[in-house]
């Protein structure tokens, strides 16, 4: 049986700059942050993402990581801690793409 297991860092060189992608988990838990925080860290911009189911922490990141040209989503928030600061703050000055599918 072949090893299907890969390093973070080999995983993460999978998302460039200018992809769609989907981020999963919920607001709060079952994020993916290690895979984000190295996304971010190999240096991937202008990233279209699509937040499935409900968004949160881990988009809030990489949009105040600059990392984000558009977000598709139906709510990006984190529970009972209120909004997403940086998807917010962005969204109002206008400097992603939203795409409200609610």
């Amino acid at each position: 049986m072949t090893d299907k297991l890969i390093a973070l860092r080999d995983a993460a060189q999978y998302v460039r700059s200018g992809m769609k992608v989907g981020i999963g988990g919920g607001p709060v838990m079952i994020t993916p942050i290690a895979v984000i925080r190295e996304v971010l860290r190999q240096g991937a911009r202008d990233l279209h993402l699509v937040a499935s189911s409900t968004g949160g922490f881990g988009i809030d990141l990489l949009i105040g990581a600059g990392a984000v040209a558009s977000v598709e989503f139906a709510q990006i928030v984190l529970n009972e801690f209120g909004a997403a600061p940086n998807f917010r703050r962005y969204a109002e000055q206008g400097r992603i793409r939203c795409l409200d599918h609610t």
